[in-house]
């Protein structure tokens, strides 16, 4: 396996450039915090619901030196790209071989040669307090090292997919297993109307948006949660402040009340 690391300014790195060859990619479930409270005389607790904080990543991998130098100066590379305060993306390559199945001793040789990494669906927003460095040995005249870390999410405690932008005709097509709360992750609905109405009812499933403003053809209104613009101005006054929330599992129906094209800006698949 392999490990892709995506820095915040769009650069890329791959832990296989530093000799590195990852042995286990171990994800957790996204940590769970309620918040209740106990009053005196009373069983039990008055329960106030929970939330998801955050989800672990642990990775295991070994990489050689020839030397003692030659691994410091690995080691000051690693350090550096994954001690990163600001964060970073991790994706996992996970690896297949490119040959069929085949009996044992039927060919010799070659094997590693012979696979191919493949990225995982999702991707991670995280960061790693202190990524640790370990001497396995020496093997054939070369120093075997082994790399641990353990990296948590930093905002939202799930899998994502790249933002991307998407029209939609009847139905947002959401492939997460985790709502995408609008509040939480930020996606925008983009409606540009090529009818007019007295007021706007925009409609995801059951969640509905209500402004009192007319709407002309060639309108274009952004619906983000908690910020509402009818060209470029804002609308919050006249709207009933809902947002939306895409379900895993439903279908995230659109329905509107002033013919247009909609558009999805930011849409991410979310995953526990």
């Amino acid at each position: 396996m392999d490990l892709l690391v995506e820095k915040l300014d769009g650069s890329r790195y791959y832990l296989s450039q530093y000799k590195v060859l990852i042995t286990e990619f171990e994800e957790s479930a996204p940590s769970v915090t309620r918040n209740n409270m106990q009053l005196d005389q009373r069983n039990g607790n008055i329960d106030f619901g929970g939330w998801h904080t955050d989800k672990t990543i642990d990775i295991t991998g070994y990489y050689r030196a020839n030397d003692m130098d030659e691994e410091e100066a690995l080691r000051e590379k690693l350090y550096a790209l994954l001690s990163d305060p600001n964060g970073y993306y991790i994706t996992q390559l996970k690896t297949t071989p490119s040959v069929a199945m085949e009996r044992p001793g039927e060919t010799s040789g070659g094997y590693y040669d012979r696979l191919k990494d493949y990225p995982s669906h999702k991707r991670f927003l995280v960061y790693t307090e202190a990524p640790e460095m370990e001497l396995v040995g020496n093997v054939n005249g070369t120093l075997l090292y082994k790399l641990t870390a353990e990296f948590k999410t930093m905002k939202l405690p799930y899998g994502e997919t790249p933002p991307t932008e998407i029209d939609v005709s009847s139905n947002v097509p959401y492939r997460g297993t985790v709502p995408c709360n609008q509040l939480e992750q930020g996606f925008t609905v983009q409606l540009t109307a090529t009818g007019s109405a007295s007021s706007l009812s925009f409609k995801i499933d059951d969640a509905e948006l209500t402004s009192s403003n007319a709407v002309a053809a060639g309108d274009v209104i952004l619906l983000n949660g908690f910020s509402y613009t009818q060209n470029g101005l804002s609308i919050v006054s006249k709207t009933n402040k809902a947002y939306f929330i895409l379900q895993p599992d439903k279908p995230n129906r659109i329905t509107c009340n002033v013919p247009g094209a909609v558009r999805i800006l930011s849409f991410q698949n979310l995953y526990a």
